[in-house]
C-alpha cells in the first residue's frame, strides 16, 4: 500500500453558466422558458457580471424574505423550474435591482410573463399587468393588456423629454436671434461709421479744394500788385494769366453774386446774396446744388438770381446743402414773401418787350425828350393809364400760384419756360 499524498482531483474552474437553449429545454413551454429568460435578463442588464451575489446581498441588506435564500436555491429557480421561477422569487428579485430602476413597470410586465407560463395571475398579487411583447392579451383578464399607470408613466416620460427638447430648440432659437440682431446691429454701426468717414472725406475734398483756390487767388493777386507796384509798368497792361486747371476752379468769389438781378426787390437780392454766398462758400455751382437739394435747376437760378422766393421744403433742403443758418434763411425768405412785386425782371422785360406797352411808352415825334414830369402841357395827368402786359399777369398770377404750393417744381418751370417763349 502506497503511503504517498493522494492528490485532490482537479476542480473545474470554468465559470457555470446555463445558456438559452438550455432553459428552453428543461421550461415545460416556450412561454415558461421566455418568463425565466426574462427574469434572468433582469439580473444582467441592471447589475451585470456577479448578478445573482449582488442580489442575495441588496435582499439581506433591504431585509426582503425569502426562506433559506442563497446561492443555490436562486441559480435552480432561474434554470430548473420547469415553468420559471415562483413569483415570490420574482418579487425578490425585482426588488432588490436598483433605485433608479422603474420596478412598477417591470414588476407588471413580470405578472404578465407569469400570466402566460402559468394560465392564471400570481396569487396575492393585485396590481397592474402589462402584455408581454408579441403576446396577445389574456381572454377575461382586463390586466393583461398595458395597465393605465403604465402607459401614464410612459406619457410623463415623453412628455418630459418633449419638452426638455422643445426647450434646447427654443434656446437655440433664442441665441442664433441674439446673434442675427448683434449682427445686424454691427452692420449698422458700421454703415453709419461708412456714411461718416465718406462724408468726412467729401468734406475734406471740398476744403482742400477751397484752399488750392484761395492760394492760387492770392498769388495771383500779389503777382498784379508787383505789375502794379512797378512804375515803368503802370501804363502798361497787365499780363493775362491762363486760366487755371479745372481742380483749382472751384470756387470763383463772387460769380454767382454778379449773376443777381438788379431789378429785384431789395429784400430778395439780400435773401439770393446770402444764398450765394454760402454756394460760393461751400463751391457748388447751382446745377450741383440743385440735384443735391433736389429741386429743379430753373427754380434754383432764379432764386440766386432773386427772382423768386424759395418755399419752406426748399429753404430746408437749400440749408442742410450749404450748411447754412436755418433760421437766417427763413427770417430773409419771410421778408423776401412780403415784398410788394414778385419776378420784377420779367414784368419789366415783358413790358418792355410786348408792343402795346412799348407803344405807349415811345414818346411821339412832337413831345420834347427829356421835359419836366411835372409839365402838364407835355406830361398831362389825364392820360389814361396803360393796360398791364398780359405777360406781366400771367408771371405774377404763375409766382402766386408757386408761392402756395399749389403746382410743384416741374410744372412752375414749364409753364414759365413757355409763357417767356411767347416774348
Amino acid at each position: 500500500m502506497s503511503t504517498a499524498a493522494r492528490r485532490p482531483p482537479p476542480r473545474n474552474t470554468r465559470p457555470y453558466a446555463v445558456d438559452e437553449a438550455t432553459i428552453r429545454r428543461r421550461c415545460a413551454n416556450s412561454d415558461a422558458a421566455d418568463y425565466t429568460l426574462y427574469v434572468r435578463s433582469l439580473i444582467d442588464d441592471y447589475l451585470g457580471i456577479g448578478g445573482q451575489s449582488a442580489i442575495i446581498r441588496n435582499a439581506r441588506k433591504r431585509r426582503l424574505d425569502f426562506p433559506g435564500l442563497n446561492r443555490q436555491k436562486l441559480s435552480e429557480q432561474l434554470s430548473r423550474y420547469r415553468l420559471g421561477p415562483t413569483w415570490e422569487m420574482t418579487e425578490l428579485i425585482i426588488g432588490s435591482l436598483p433605485d433608479s430602476c422603474d420596478t412598477a413597470s417591470i414588476r407588471a410586465l413580470a405578472a404578465g410573463w407569469y400570466e402566460c407560463a402559468r394560465g392564471h395571475r400570481p396569487s396575492g398579487y393585485n396590481g397592474p399587468v402589462s402584455r408581454p411583447p408579441g403576446k396577445p392579451g389574456q381572454r377575461n383578464v382586463p390586466e393583461s393588456e398595458p395597465a393605465v399607470p403604465v402607459l401614464q408613466r410612459k406619457l410623463a416620460r415623453l412628455q418630459d423629454r418633449l419638452r426638455d427638447e422643445t426647450a434646447r430648440y427654443i434656446e437655440n432659437l433664442r441665441a442664433s436671434q441674439n446673434s442675427l440682431n448683434y449682427e445686424l446691429h454691427r452692420a449698422n454701426q458700421l454703415e453709419a461709421q461708412f456714411h461718416q468717414t465718406r462724408d468726412e472725406l467729401l468734406r475734406a475734398k471740398t476744403i482742400a479744394a477751397e484752399v488750392a483756390t484761395l492760394r492760387e487767388d492770392y498769388a495771383r493777386q500779389c503777382a498784379y500788385l508787383e505789375f502794379i507796384a512797378a512804375p515803368t509798368l503802370r501804363g502798361k497792361p497787365i499780363i493775362d494769366l491762363p486760366e487755371p486747371p479745372v481742380a483749382r476752379r472751384r470756387i470763383h468769389f463772387g460769380l454767382l453774386v454778379a449773376s443777381i438781378d438788379s431789378q429785384a426787390p431789395p429784400a430778395r437780392r439780400a435773401l439770393a446774396r446770402y444764398l450765394c454766398a454760402y454756394a460760393e462758400i461751400v463751391g457748388v455751382s447751382p446745377t450741383e446744388l440743385a440735384s443735391r437739394a433736389d429741386i429743379a435747376v430753373t427754380v434754383t437760378m432764379d432764386i440766386l438770381a432773386g427772382r423768386l422766393v424759395p418755399t419752406a421744403a426748399h429753404a430746408t433742403r437749400l440749408a442742410t446743402v450749404l450748411d447754412c443758418v436755418a433760421e437766417t434763411l427763413r427770417h430773409l425768405s419771410t421778408a423776401a414773401s412780403n415784398a410788394t412785386a414778385l419776378d420784377e425782371c420779367f414784368w419789366s422785360i415783358a413790358g418792355t418787350v410786348d408792343p402795346a406797352a412799348l407803344s405807349a411808352r415811345l414818346p411821339s415825334p412832337d413831345e420834347p425828350v427829356g421835359s419836366d414830369p411835372d409839365n402838364r402841357p407835355t406830361h398831362s395827368h389825364n392820360n389814361p393809364t396803360s393796360p398791364r402786359s398780359p405777360i406781366a399777369e400771367r408771371l405774377r398770377q404763375l409766382a402766386v400760384i408757386y408761392r402756395d404750393g399749389l403746382i410743384s417744381d416741374s410744372e412752375y418751370a414749364e409753364q414759365r419756360e413757355r409763357i417767356l417763349g411767347e416774348l
